[in-house]
């Protein structure tokens, strides 16, 4: 800020200072900035399907149109949400009959897994049954019965042998060997002979009865035990396990197939969202008015270029016919901090020639948006009848400071000096003197005086050459 007329200054009056009457006067402060009219209330539009994705545009409404309750709005190509509709209703009933089987055969398992059990308990019973009473009395029973019948052929032989041996003596004492005599010793002789072989056999067959056949039979029946053994332990832990895997897969398939069964539920329901109507009487607007905007770049990218509609996202806006509208902008920071919270201003709107309509701030962020504005809302008395609509703009003018009757001067009055500030008035006696005043707001050229001077004083500044 320029300083004029120091404080060393002569207080003689200087030819080239002007003087300035001091008045009160209207003192205001504002900022214009450009604003939308946007709805108090809107219906947004948007798709928000279950399962079904593809959501191709048949029949589209134009933007603009003025719609009544029930109209149609858009509509989508049925083909391929009917032929994925019909394979689902048609795997539901593959998949019923399916579960239905699997949970027989769980109905099976749990009567035969404990007879299974029962089976496989009563096998390793008998086996092992088997095998220790050949190990406690089967097996030295079975050697004592080889030896046996060994020491029977060597006494069958010692008979046959012994009966020879006297008969010849018999024979022998009576000097004379009739026919019949000879016939029996030669039938006496033939039974010693085969006494003698059936002894080798004898001897042969226990020798191998006891070095093999006796010690492979213990070997197998102890092999054998060792396997129903295992095969019992294993038949323990996996019978059980096989009914608890049949049960989590019948569970699982029960849950997959309520699963898979709200899914066609859903997909079902989606079918509703093939054809949309108009939820109320109203006007379409293409994209989504939210906030106090209105962004449409999305529906363009996806409505307009490839002709679909994605899931989860406003592409249609509905505005009712009887609505109140309301202005919406966005401040920098410096407007928003000089903006008080009951600002009021007038809004001129573009093409309405000579009009403005009083407005009141209504909200204002708290926090900036990312782009560091601050948007605000403000309350708009429009008239009856008149030709507003959503997303028309308006210029508005906002008054942050107003006092109807302020002293203010020309800022180049206003001499600053270690933090006072001061300006020159006339006196009566024409001498002139340096007051120190308080300031208050300062505006273009303008600056309001709180305090130090009044009504109709003469205070100098300099020529303005």
């Amino acid at each position: 800020m320029k300083r004029y007329l120091p404080l060393f200054a002569s207080l003689s009056l200087s030819a080239e200072a002007l003087e300035h009457t001091v008045q009160s006067e209207e003192f205001e402060k504002s900022f214009s900035i450009e604003a939308k009219f946007f709805p108090s209330e809107v219906t947004l539009l948007e798709l928000e399907p279950k399962q079904w994705a593809n959501f191709k545009v048949k029949e589209l409404i134009a933007h603009g149109s003025q719609v009544k309750k029930g109209d149609l709005l858009i509509s989508f190509e049925t083909e391929e949400f009917e032929k994925a509709l019909l394979e689902a209703t048609q795997s539901a009933k593959s998949r019923a009959l399916s579960l239905a089987t699997t949970q027989r055969e769980l109905a099976d398992l749990e009567i035969t897994t404990p007879q299974a059990l029962e089976a496989e308990e009563l096998k390793f019973a008998r086996t092992k049954e088997a095998f220790d009473h050949y190990q406690n009395e089967g097996m030295a029973l079975e050697i004592e019965q080889a030896e046996e019948r060994l020491d029977r052929a060597r006494r069958s032989l010692s008979y046959a042998q012994e009966e020879l041996k006297q008969l010849l003596k018999m024979y022998e004492e009576d000097g004379i060997t009739e026919e019949t005599e000879e016939i029996i010793l030669k039938r006496q002789k033939s039974t010693v002979k085969s006494a003698e072989l059936a002894l080798k056999a004898a001897e042969q067959a226990t020798q191998w009865e006891l070095e093999k056949t006796i010690p492979r039979k213990a070997h197998d029946l102890k092999t054998g035990m060792q396997s129903a053994t295992l095969a019992y332990e294993t038949a323990k832990l996996n019978i059980p396990r096989i009914l608890e895997q049949k049960r989590i897969s019948v569970a699982k398939a029960i849950r997959d197939a309520q699963e898979a069964d709200n899914k066609l539920k859903e997909l079902e329901s989606d079918q509703e969202l093939l054809s949309l109507r108009a939820p109320s009487d109203g006007i379409i607007y293409f994209g989504k008015i939210d906030n106090g905007s209105w962004s449409i770049e999305n529906t363009s990218k996806y409505l307009f270029e490839k002709g679909m509609v994605p899931a989860d996202s406003v592409f249609m806006s509905l505005v009712p016919e009887l609505n109140t509208l309301s202005l919406h902008a966005a401040l920098n920071q410096e407007q928003r901090l000089t903006l008080p919270s009951e600002a009021k201003g007038l809004a001129s709107v573009k093409g309405m020639t000579g009009a403005s309509y009083p407005v009141e701030l209504s909200k204002m962020d708290l926090a900036p948006q990312a782009d560091g504005t601050y948007k605000i809302s403000l309350k708009a008395t429009l008239p009856k009848g008149h030709a507003i609509v959503t997303g028309m703009n308006a210029t508005v003018k906002l008054i942050t400071y107003q006092n109807d009757k302020a002293i203010v001067i020309p800022q180049a009055a206003l001499t600053e000096h270690n933090g006072k500030s001061t300006v020159r008035i006339k006196m009566a006696d024409g001498k002139t003197e340096l007051r120190t005043v308080k300031t208050g707001h300062q505006f273009e050229n303008k600056i309001e005086i709180l305090e130090g001077l009044s009504v109709d004083q003469v205070i100098l500044l300099p020529d303005a050459q």
